[in-house]
């Protein structure tokens, strides 16, 4: 889902008219003179997510406008599985947003290209305050030593389960830990139960890249090099295959004709906001997301556990600014907002993660709801079960090529067209080439 794009009056008379028609949905500022004084400064902002996070970016604009009357933001989103085509079109024609919510999967591809600016000159001078912000965080928010972004909050992978449909089931509640194997039986004993009303336990998460890279890191390795060549191997991917195709043999998980009706990402598009699931893969910070979308009662799991730790607290959703912002300063005044003033931390909530700032988190405690509490509580459940472990490398400019690949295979094997390990061999080699 995409809301419009609004640009300022600056943006269209630069880049014309004619530039702009690759872009969708424009709301246009007329043209004439802008001074780019303190007194009238228009900047924009682009994000990707649910129409539950546009509102909360709305409250969180809203909050910053009135105490910076000077200052005026205007924003456009989409759902992640389109929102950089659509950001690339938006700088190919020209221009780009000054403020940029940011993956960490893409962000060496846009410091190549000069896309973002450098951060570091607005922390130095306390522009964005980052004194009580979790070191563990900012460290895996950097771009070989330097900041390009700054994370908006940490999230852990997790399993997300109806509890109502559970209950249906006459299953009992998930352990507070499990296996692989363990999570397949109880998948598959939930498609039984729920078989007359077309439920199944489990989407099929073979094409899922977060789910890929925790089953890797189970087993002792990253899925990249500190050089940014890909660390897993062919038998990497063929357990992972094979696994799956176990899943769906048994009928734990989604046929592949029904994964392959998910032609989104995120809460909005999942199997289980279909009533087709009784459980979803996703960030912690999505749980809200899901929440809203039903109203069977839900709850978070963690991933099952292998050989070794593989979850770790990743930086969600970085807010970088445009390396050609005429606004910069403000845009890091407005990112500083977000991450320490309270109004900021509130308005957000815990719907882009658990915030890095000491500062927000205090805030945001006394207002926090039922499935913010449960969110935090799975936060510290994480860091202290010894199923996850820090991750240190970074995500190579390639990363992104490397999950649709992944997503492509998968649905390959998955419909029949490739056996496990032609489909293993063929994600291998096109890995390989989006990183080299």
């Amino acid at each position: 889902m995409s809301s419009r794009i609004t640009y300022t009056r600056r943006r269209v008379c630069q880049v014309g008219l004619s530039s702009l028609a690759g872009v969708t949905l424009l709301d246009l500022v007329g043209c004439g003179s802008d001074t780019g004084t303190a007194a009238n400064e228009t900047l924009q902002l682009s994000f990707w997510g649910p129409a539950s996070r546009n509102k909360l970016t709305q409250n969180a604009i809203k909050a910053f406008q009135q105490a910076h009357s000077n200052i005026t933001i205007h924003s456009w989103f989409a759902d992640f599985s389109v929102y950089f085509n659509k950001l690339n079109t938006q700088i190919a024609s020209g221009g780009i947003p000054d403020l940029i919510q940011m993956d960490m999967s893409y962000v060496a591809r846009y410091v190549q290209e000069h896309e973002l600016l450098d951060l570091t000159p607005f922390v130095n001078d306390k522009t964005i305050d980052l004194s009580d912000f979790d070191q563990g965080m900012l460290k895996n928010s950097e771009d070989n030593g330097v900041l390009y972004g700054i994370s908006l909050g940490g999230n852990y992978e997790c399993m997300i389960y109806d509890a109502t449909l559970i209950q249906e089931a006459g299953l009992g509640t998930p352990p507070t830990s499990w296996t692989w194997n363990e999570f397949a039986t109880y998948a598959g004993n939930i498609s039984s139960a729920l078989k007359s009303k077309g439920v199944y336990g489990s989407p099929d998460a073979s094409g899922a890249i977060d789910m890929f890279e925790i089953w890797v890191r189970q087993r002792g390795k990253e899925l990249w090099t500190t050089d940014g060549k890909i660390m897993f191997t062919v038998d990497d991917i063929a357990s992972w295959f094979s696994y799956w195709d176990g899943m769906r043999k048994s009928g734990a998980c989604v046929p592949a004709q029904t994964q392959a009706t998910v032609t989104g990402s995120g809460p909005n598009t999942s199997l289980l906001a279909a009533g087709k699931t009784a459980f979803a893969t996703g960030h912690s910070n999505q749980f809200g997301s899901f929440q809203a979308l039903t109203k069977h009662t839900l709850a978070l799991q963690t991933v099952p556990t292998g050989p070794g730790p593989g979850n770790y607290l990743k930086p969600s959703m970085l807010m970088s600014i445009g390396a050609k912002s005429k606004y910069a300063k403000d845009a890091a005044t407005f990112i500083n907002f977000l991450i320490t003033d309270p109004k900021g931390a509130k308005a957000i909530g815990l719907d882009r993660g658990v915030p890095g700032s000491a500062r927000a988190r205090a805030a945001l405690q006394p207002t926090l709801k039922a499935g913010d509490k449960a969110v935090l509580a799975y936060s510290d459940l994480m860091a202290s079960n010894n199923t996850a472990s820090p991750r240190t490398v970074l995500d190579p400019s390639g990363a992104g090529k490397v999950s649709t690949a992944l997503s492509n295979a998968s649905q390959a094997v998955g419909f029949g067209k490739q056996s496990i390990m032609a489909g293993a061999n063929s994600f291998y080699q096109e890995a390989v080439k989006a990183v080299s």
